[in-house]
């Protein structure tokens, strides 16, 4: 969660993301949270991060 915070703030801030459509992405993101697909959505994002840490770059 934080690292998507983050990377929303880098996005803005380099003007390739307007605040208008990052607060609709903010806004998509606590419906989401309050749905019936947010376990889903967090085993996905659990396992991304999981796969990504596991990377030797």
């Amino acid at each position: 969660m934080m690292v998507l915070g983050v990377l929303t703030a880098l996005l803005i801030r380099s003007q390739r993301l307007r605040a208008g459509p990052a607060t609709v992405a903010v806004a998509l993101g606590f419906e989401l949270a309050h749905s019936q697909a947010a376990p889903v959505i967090a085993e996905t994002c659990r396992c991304v991060a999981q796969l990504i840490s596991r990377l030797h770059l």
